[in-house]
């Protein structure tokens, strides 16, 4: 029976709460990006858009703290705020090894009502308000568009990969220059997508930051999250490329010769690059939360921690995918060894080729094929009873997010005339396997069975494959 109550109170130990070191990765000093003291944000609200585990976890940590900012969940289906209601406006926390369970109110809601001519969204803004009370949060001046929609300020974007385009779309009108967009998803190249399709113009352009989520994670409904491994969040700005490109190739001047314009353009400092006070203003607030445990890294350093975790999830998601094991079966597995050792080698060899790592040290060491070997079985050992998120969403009939996984490595290997065949492959035949499976369709702890129509002429008729799936999740 889960326990009523907080389980948090107090700090939390900090030798649980470090992000793993890697090389010379090294946080962000406090003064590093602080402002004038007497700037204050247009608003402290904090939108999310995307409540899956990630989304709702944030949601819950935030009205955490004291003094929370509002909160202001953005729904898409009425179906999903139904429930919301029902429980009662509560977002449950419940942490698996002691099971207490948290709950948190005062969450407003913005319910999406639908696409315009225009193809943005029009929202909802509903108010969290107790029968003859005022409401939670009011709204302050100048959030208010003309719309009855709110401004978005800050905005936190947890949606798979692949929905990231329409889901920033539908509030492209309630955004501009100020405003603020952290990312919390797997893999990457989702934000060159929204540059090319949302956001095209770089002066009205929101700064985009970034996060690492190493939390584990999981949903049991619509409002209840289970906590289920102690994990960080690496949080750190995105470069521009269209504000701040890379130096040419044939550049060869040395900092202190370039003009303080062209060292803006070509170096940008990372205080420089958090010049938005929603920047911040969002980064402190996710930095106040001792259950996220969040930590500021420099631009470089946060993009090197990402194409770890790339590296890793281009193995371990399509594989257990594919196969529909936990993560602990590719442990000890000499065939599969060798299926991992080939795939790595052949993310090493774009990684290390990446033009936005030229010229930093260690880059060849820590992306050699041998380290990522070496951090993959690390991590399939402490994540072996979990089923990973990538396999969740193929028993449950949703779509894989290869395109910014294994697809992202394929994209920076053809611009260095590298032919990634062999992760080119796993994502087909991932998204092969996909096709067999639709939503509703999915048994995820019972047998299988898939009838396949042969065109054989020597062996005409249907063939019958049956399938024990393996344990729930935890059980391995």
């Amino acid at each position: 029976m889960t326990e009523l109550r907080s389980w948090w109170s107090g700090s939390p130990e900090p030798d649980t709460l470090e992000p793993p070191a890697s090389f010379d990765t090294k946080p962000l000093k406090d003064g590093d990006l602080s402002g004038p003291e007497t700037e204050h944000p247009l608003t402290r609200r904090i939108h999310i858009l995307g409540l899956g585990s990630i989304g709702t976890f944030v949601a819950h940590s935030l009205r955490c703290l004291p003094n929370p900012p509002p909160i202001t969940l953005m729904i898409h289906k009425r179906q999903q705020y139904e429930e919301f209601k029902r429980t009662g406006r509560v977002i449950s926390l419940i942490n698996k090894e002691s099971e207490i369970n948290d709950e948190q109110r005062g969450f407003d809601v913005d319910l999406f009502e639908g696409t315009t001519a225009e193809r943005t969204g029009q929202w909802k803004y509903i108010p969290d308000q107790e029968w003859m009370k005022e409401v939670s949060n009011p709204v302050e001046e100048g959030e208010m568009l003309p719309s009855g929609e709110l401004y978005i300020y800050c905005l936190i974007v947890a949606v798979k990969g692949h929905a990231t385009v329409s889901a920033l779309q539908s509030v492209k009108h309630r955004v501009d220059a100020r405003t603020t967009i952290c990312f919390m998803q797997n893999g990457l190249g989702q934000i060159d997508e929204l540059n090319r399709e949302v956001f095209t113009d770089p002066r009205t352009r929101p700064t985009y930051l970034q996060g690492v989520v190493s939390h584990g994670v999981y949903m049991t409904d619509p409002t209840t999250v289970v906590y289920a491994g102690l994990g960080t969040v690496a949080l750190g700005i995105c470069r521009d490329g269209d504000r701040y490109p890379l130096p040419p190739k044939t550049w060869n001047h040395n900092i202190s010769e370039l003009s303080e314009e062209e060292r803006r353009k070509f170096h940008p400092t990372d205080k420089e690059l958090f010049a938005n006070l929603s920047s911040r203003y969002l980064l402190r607030t996710l930095t106040r939360s001792p259950v996220l445990a969040c930590a500021a890294f420099p631009y470089l350093d946060l993009l090197q921690l990402q194409l770890e975790k790339l590296a890793l999830n281009c193995v371990l998601n399509p594989l257990t995918a594919l196969l529909d094991v936990p993560n602990g079966t590719l442990l000890y597995n000499n065939e599969l060894a060798t299926v991992e050792r080939m795939l790595l080698a052949e993310i090493s060899l774009v990684i290390r080729g990446l033009p936005e790592l030229e010229g930093i040290p260690n880059v060849r060491g820590r992306f050699s094929a041998k380290r990522l070997e070496q951090l993959c079985h690390a991590i399939t050992q402490r994540t072996a009873k979990n089923s990973s998120s990538m396999r969740e969403d193929m028993r449950n009939g949703k779509k894989p997010e290869l395109d910014y996984i294994n697809g992202y490595i394929i994209r920076r290997g053809e611009e260095q005339g590298v032919k990634c065949a062999l992760n080119f492959m796993l994502m087909q035949l991932v998204k092969g396997k996909h096709l067999f499976t639709k939503p509703g369709d999915a048994v995820p702890y019972a047998t299988k069975r898939i009838r396949i129509q042969s065109d054989d002429a020597d062996q005409p008729g249907t063939v019958t494959l049956s399938d024990e799936s393996t344990p729930p999740r935890g059980s391995l």
